[in-house]
């Protein structure tokens, strides 16, 4: 509990409560004697023995102070050693859920990346690439482009068209892949060298990873070969369609 000691301008000596309440201790008068309220108890003036009490009393009263302040400077260090306890105690809890969690985490990556690594290679034995898209460009017999890949062709400028796969490979090698083009009446388009069922055949280098592969062209070095209409595509390795796509010639 907390106390304070207060000596007033006519010398009382008074104790202030911690509920607010003041008691009165002592006084001391305009001559040094110190006496209680019922009766004197000695002065300073009185010679040894008055200074002697004198003393007694201020170290009394000091000691009192101290022991006060001691005991609240206790209950605040014990008070801040629980708390300080009670914050350790979180932070290794929210540690040790924390750690499970990202071992956890770990454990669904780790296993994520083994199914993916086998689905791979399962798949590598009959794909050895994934074709993501399939873009057409209009080109010279000598490669030179006369429509970017992807942009709008128009008929009277139609000679090669030419496929650009983008594709994920999932082995590295040379590759046999086969192509068929289809006319708007569904006509496979067909050459002289053309493999049985397919317009056109030829190996081709992949890597592995995400990579752009641009086929061999299907048409002839005349301008007009292709009228307009909407065609398709197909992409072909052994006997599995790899890709197939519909597009337009205006």
């Amino acid at each position: 509990m907390d106390k304070t000691y207060r000596i007033s301008g006519d010398g009382t000596i008074f104790e202030i409560k911690d509920d607010g309440s003041i008691a009165k201790l002592a006084k001391i008068d305009d001559n040094g004697r110190i006496s209680t309220l019922s009766g004197e108890i000695m002065t300073t003036g009185g010679g040894s023995k008055g200074r002697y009490l004198f003393f007694i009393i201020v170290f009394a009263i000091a000691a009192v102070i101290l022991g006060v302040s001691y005991i609240e400077a206790d209950e605040n260090y014990s008070r801040a050693s629980k708390e300080r306890y009670e914050y350790k105690e979180k932070y290794e809890e929210a540690t040790t859920s924390m750690r499970s969690q990202i071992s956890s985490l770990e454990q669904e990556r780790d296993n994520a990346k083994s199914e993916l690594s086998s689905l791979k290679s399962r798949v590598s034995n009959t794909y050895p690439l994934i074709i993501t898209d399939i873009e057409i460009g209009n080109i010279y017999k000598d490669g030179d482009i006369e429509t970017d890949y992807g942009e709008r062709i128009y008929d009277y400028n139609t000679m090669y068209l030419e496929p650009r796969i983008e594709y994920i490979g999932l082995e590295s090698g040379t590759k046999t892949f086969k192509v068929k083009w289809y006319t708007p009446s569904g006509y496979l388009s067909r050459g002289d060298s053309s493999p049985s069922g397919f317009s056109q055949a030829h190996d081709e280098y992949i890597s592995k990873g995400n990579n752009t592969l641009t086929l061999n062209g299907w048409g002839n070095d005349r301008k007009g070969n292709w009228h307009s209409g909407t065609y398709r595509i197909e992409v072909w390795y052994e006997n599995v369609c790899l890709k197939a796509k519909t597009f337009t010639i205006y």
